[in-house]
């Protein structure tokens, strides 16, 4: 019938393999790296008229704003 037959053990995924062989590619609507220190940046506001996105940085308090074709362009 089943109910007390064992489940069959879960087998065991080593995701830091996946994680150090290819870094996450940029992508548009999500945040990017301060061009000053490098910190994480936070996502203000996105044009999606002029395909831009506008962020800053809560480290540095540095602002900027990326095309889609420039995030593009840091994939390469």
């Amino acid at each position: 019938m089943g109910l007390f037959s064992k489940k069959p053990s879960p087998s065991v995924i080593d995701l830091r393999d996946h994680a150090a062989a290819k870094p996450a590619p940029f992508l548009f609507g999500f945040p990017t790296r301060c061009p000053s220190c490098g910190d994480r940046g936070y996502l203000d506001h996105i044009d999606p008229f002029k395909k831009k996105q506008y962020e800053h940085c809560p480290v540095c308090l540095t602002k900027w704003e990326l095309l889609e074709d420039e995030i593009n362009a840091l994939n390469v």
